[in-house]
């Protein structure tokens, strides 16, 4: 009876661990990166976690497993490739619970990547009701076939309490279908999600919240570690985010407003590392400005965030800060060092820049422009209208406030286009409400220098339209131009400039102007080169080449010339090595007139054709007399006649520079003779003939 019944608990057990059941949550995506992302989702029954990836619905080919058995199942998918879509099902080893075309998400850019990211933005959305549906709607309407690279929840994310049913019926079943298994979420807490303000919640952290969510607590998705799920950053390309928590404690103790608190120091050394991303957007639940259905004067936790800590972001350069809380919407203008109450807000002193930004064509709504890191300004959004809508108070809207809305619940989408930020506010019935554009490094003005006939392309340093000085409508032209020239391009509304000074090198005249050239050879085939120089200018020396082959020439030397002349000028220069040279060959020579400052200017070929030396009047004599064999050795090299007759002959030889060697009389005559000196050593020599008063030159190649 024992081995029965330990069998069958044995039995139920394995059935425990292995089963699948239903699936009750999910699958919904957390904490992308570049080559990552964890997979979560809930089932009735305990059972394994399999996740399957592909490159399509159809070819899931990669699998992660986890064998623990649990209801609670979350599986971290790596070794991915950034900005990369897969597909995948989620189940056990035994059961696919879901899979399909609509199981799909995409890695995220790689840090300060710049590229076009989209973000939805929820804030107060887990309210079970009709506002949520019409606000998921929208934005998916928005979206169309856009891919949105992830979503941001702005705290009180599940009505009334945050408690664990209430995030299943209020969130998790409102967003799962078009949501929450196609994009990355990166959510924040709110004071509902606290329990309600429960106080003892805010300290010990025991609430879903963080069961039923994972963050990037040690640096993973980008940013600083920061070791706990209550705060946290991360990078999506060129923007930073950083999701802070304004109602829990930390170490039972302070709160975000507390500037020596553990969060806050945090906030400081993150934003100090990350000072290269081209934005810096931060969210949390209590915002620092509002007149809607909460009141920034008298609530605590909102005046003393205003009061002690948005300094801090302020001065560390975050250009974007969106809370929830407040059940409208509310939007400044670029603003900054306002900390006191609504009615001290002052527009000349607190606003940066008094346009609209609505970047429409409409009066002054030219774009936010921040061109420098130092560059003052931060737009306050709140948006808690994702759910529900309040009664904002009697004095709404607040003075800080240049665009609000309390009778339309909607979601934010954030669009950054590289140096381009665009903040859509999509109400619940389809209109873009509210909008602004910020942009950042643009109404540049930038000097090119060229050489002449050098080509360039310029581009303009904003994303939008172009309007060029030459017509041109494209972000980037390509231009050649002769001459100095400025080139403008403008956006469509006429509120960004940029100007190209490009400079053209006018070409320098040539080092030397050359008004003749000759090459010519002597009776012993040393090359003259003779020039004449009509002008020089900033002239460094003159470099004699020779080829023979009109196209590789070596240099054989130099000659000093100019720097400057305005007169005619002489030069001579004797090649001497091509006395050496193989004869019955045509050799060529030019010059290359070297400038001060490093050019080279070639002038025409010249050519000159080396042959038997002759010095007789009667050039054909050298054919009577044949030197064999020639080149070689002194020993081995012989004389004879051509011609059946012996002749006497005056035989006088001499070395390249013209000295004499040796001086003899010999008969010549048909029959080869040795006629050298023996101790004649290699080289080039010269022996000149005389026969009856005619005379030839032949050259010697001795080895």
């Amino acid at each position: 009876m024992k081995t029965y019944l330990l069998t069958f608990l044995l039995f139920l057990s394995l059935a425990a661990a292995h089963g699948q059941g239903t699936l009750l949550r999910g699958p919904y995506l957390q904490v992308a990166t570049p080559t990552s992302i964890v997979i979560r989702w809930r089932t009735d029954q305990p059972s394994n976690s399999v996740v399957k990836i592909g490159g399509s619905a159809q070819s899931l080919g990669q699998t992660f497993t986890d064998n623990t058995a649990t209801t609670e199942h979350e599986v971290k998918i790596t070794g991915l490739q950034a900005e990369t879509r897969y597909y995948y099902s989620i189940g056990s080893q035994t059961t696919v619970l879901q899979e399909g075309v609509e199981n799909y998400f995409q890695t995220t850019a790689v840090a300060g990547k710049p590229g076009k990211y989209r973000f939805g933005l929820l804030g107060d959305c887990g309210t079970n009701s009709i506002i949520q549906d019409a606000v998921k709607f929208r934005m998916i309407e928005y979206l169309g076939l856009n891919y949105m690279n992830a979503w941001l929840l702005l705290g009180d994310n599940a009505y009334s309490f945050g408690r664990d049913a209430e995030y299943q019926s209020n969130f998790f079943n409102r967003y799962k279908d078009n949501l929450l298994k196609m994009y990355p979420l990166f959510p924040s807490p709110g004071n509902h999600d606290y329990d309600n303000d429960n106080l003892a919640r805010q300290n010990d952290h025991k609430i879903p919240y963080y069961d039923v969510f994972t963050m990037p607590t040690q640096g993973e998705a980008g940013g600083e570690p920061s070791g706990t799920e209550s705060f946290y950053s991360f990078d999506y390309g060129n923007v930073h985010f950083l999701s802070l928590d304004s109602y829990g404690r930390e170490d039972n103790a302070t709160r975000l407003y507390d500037t020596l608190g553990r969060q806050v120091q945090w906030i400081k050394k993150d934003l100090a590392a990350n000072k290269n991303k081209d934005w810096v957007v931060a969210y949390w639940h209590h915002p620092p400005y509002s007149k809607g259905s909460r009141e920034s004067d008298g609530d605590p936790e909102m005046a003393a965030i205003r009061q002690n800590f948005i300094r801090i972001l302020e001065r560390l350069g975050v250009d974007l800060i969106i809370c929830g809380h407040s059940h409208v919407y509310e939007r400044s203008r670029l603003m900054g060092g306002h900390y006191g109450q609504s009615n001290t807000f002052d527009a000349s002193k607190h606003v940066v820049d008094p346009s609209s930004a609505r970047y429409d064509g409409s009066e002054n709504s030219c774009p936010y422009i921040k061109n420098t890191p130092q560059s003052r300004g931060t737009v306050y959004v709140v948006a808690g209208s994702g759910g529900q809508l309040g009664n904002p108070k009697p004095d709404f809207p607040h003075k800080a406030m240049y665009h609000s809305d309390a009778e339309h619940g909607g979601a934010l989408m954030l669009e950054v286009e590289g140096n381009r930020l665009d903040l859509k506010w999509i109400a619940e019935d389809g209109v873009i409400r509210d909008k602004f554009t910020m942009e950042k490094g643009v109404n540049n003005e930038t000097t090119l220098e060229l050489a002449n006939n050098q080509p360039v392309e310029l581009k303009a340093s904003f994303v939008g339209d172009y309007v060029w000085s030459n017509g041109s409508k494209t972000r980037m032209i390509n231009v050649q131009p002769t001459e100095n020239t400025d080139y403008t391009v403008k956006d469509g509304q006429n509120c960004i400039q940029d100007v190209f000074h490009v400079k053209v090198a006018q070409p320098k005249p040539d080092p030397a102007k050359l008004f003749s050239l000759t090459a010519d050879r002597d009776s012993k085939n040393a090359v003259t080169v003779k020039w004449t120089s009509e002008m020089e200018t900033e002239l460094s020396h003159y470099a004699v080449q020779r080829s023979n082959d009109a196209t590789n020439f070596t240099e054989v030397g130099k000659v000093t010339g100019g720097p400057n002349s305005q007169q005619r000028k002489d030069y001579v220069f004797v090649d001497t090595q091509s006395q050496s040279l193989p004869i019955n060959n045509t050799y060529y020579y030019r010059l290359a007139t070297n400038a001060l400052d490093g050019r080279i200017v070639y002038s025409r070929i010249v050519s000159v054709k080396l042959t038997d030396p002759i010095l007789a009047a009667e050039p054909n004599l050298s054919l009577d007399i044949e030197i064999i064999p020639n080149p070689s050795s002194a020993s081995q090299m012989q004389i004879r006649t051509i011609s059946q007759t012996a002749q006497i002959a005056e035989l006088t030889l001499t070395d390249v520079s013209g000295r004499t060697l040796d001086t003899r009389k010999m008969t010549i005559s048909n029959a080869p003779a040795t006629f050298l000196p023996p101790q004649l050593t290699t080289g080039i020599y010269f022996l000149k003939v005389s026969v009856n008063g005619r005379n030839a030159v032949k050259k010697l190649a001795i080895h």
